[in-house]
């Protein structure tokens, strides 16, 4: 049996991981330049930037396992601050625990809520770089961007940007929603249409370094959120990064970053001097801002970011049952599947290794 994985996220990471750990041959093949979609860490003139995931969840069994495979329990590190704030009518109130994330959107479980985030000291690319070391040489490709599947005579092909068609006996599709959609429309046309009802939003966060006296509010937390629907447009929450974790600025420095929902009034492709211009005028006056960011960088997001309805469990199963009368393996992994975050990432790379070689032993 030989696997194609399209999605060089973390979730196809770990169903590669999980795949050749039980010795299936697997070609995993990533759109972009880089693996770890939405886990991007920048480290320069030290400060260490984390565009996407800042972290996850403690207490999640699966994290910590892989973690623990992969060497890195070591490195793991907890927030400094677990105090949070909700930003009202322009001032800051404390929230009580748990009550940020919740305000925030994020489905988290009762038993995550209030406990904070963990990550990895030199951030969370290094549980990116551990896992693609971990594969086979030769197993991953870069800028190989599928656009299609069919079935073939034995399994899945794939065709690829460049003309290439990639045949696989099974085939697990670790990328967003409406790309496996895209994917898929000629061979399930009915799976197609319901993985396009699974919604997302888009996202923007920019990075802020400031001289420490330039930032009169004290940082006694990890950040605030302001209150209102998710997909509002507009800020909706800022983390006080070098208050969360203790290696992310340097001396003198403090680094801030702050999460947009893009609108009509600025939209995901303006420019990063734009989006820079409008963070500094969101935080300046909330947390006491004198002058402009040393160094500022931007991360933009394109509907990525699920909001999973209160029927998504009944929704993924219907779309599960119509692949699994594809006629050959296929399985989606990634957090537009699984909530939530990290972890529901890593479950989710599991599950569709596991059941891909269930479904194959048979």
């Amino acid at each position: 049996m030989t696997v194609l994985i399209v999605g060089g996220g973390l979730a196809g990471l770990v169903a590669a991981r999980e795949l050749t750990k039980a010795g299936v041959p697997v070609r995993l093949v990533e759109a972009g330049s880089r693996v770890g979609g939405q886990i991007w860490t920048e480290c320069s003139s030290g400060f260490l930037i984390e565009h996407g995931a800042e972290g996850f969840s403690p207490v999640r069994p699966a994290t910590r396992a892989l973690c623990d495979e992969l060497g890195l329990t070591g490195r793991m590190v907890s927030q400094d601050r677990l105090e949070a704030f909700a930003l009202r009518r322009g001032k800051l109130e404390p929230l009580r625990p748990g009550e940020a994330a919740r305000l925030a959107g994020i489905q988290a479980s009762a038993a995550e809520l209030g406990r904070g985030m963990a990550s990895l000291r030199g951030g969370m690319g290094g549980l990116i770089e551990a896992l693609a070391q971990s594969l086979p040489a030769g197993c991953l490709k870069l800028e190989v961007e599928a656009q299609a599947a069919r079935r073939g005579n034995r399994g899945w092909e794939v065709l690829t940007s460049s003309g290439q068609v990639v045949s696989a006996d099974a085939l697990v599709l670790a990328i967003p929603a409406a790309r496996a959609a895209e994917l898929l429309a000629s061979a399930s046309p009915a799976a197609a249409g319901k993985l396009l009802s699974l919604r997302t939003v888009s996202s923007v966060s920019v990075s802020l370094a400031y001289p420490r006296q330039a930032v009169a509010h004290p940082l006694d937390g990890m950040g605030f959120v302001k209150p209102g629907p998710p997909e509002r447009a507009g800020l909706r929450a800022s983390s006080f990064v070098s208050s969360q974790f203790s290696d992310r600025a340097p001396a003198g420095y403090v680094l801030l970053r702050a999460f947009f929902r893009p609108g009509p009034r600025l939209a995901l492709s303006a420019s990063d001097a734009r989006w820079v211009a409008h963070a500094s005028q969101a935080l300046a006056p909330v947390l006491g801002i004198r002058g402009q960011p040393t160094r500022a960088w931007v991360a933009r997001w394109r509907q990525v970011l699920p909001r999973y309805a209160d029927d998504h469990e009944a929704r993924l199963q219907e779309i599960e049952t119509l692949l699994s009368r594809a006629g050959a393996p296929l399985f989606l992994a990634g957090a537009a599947y699984r909530p939530a975050g990290i972890g529901g990432a890593i479950e989710s790379g599991i599950a569709a290794a596991r059941g891909l070689l269930g479904r194959c032993a048979l």
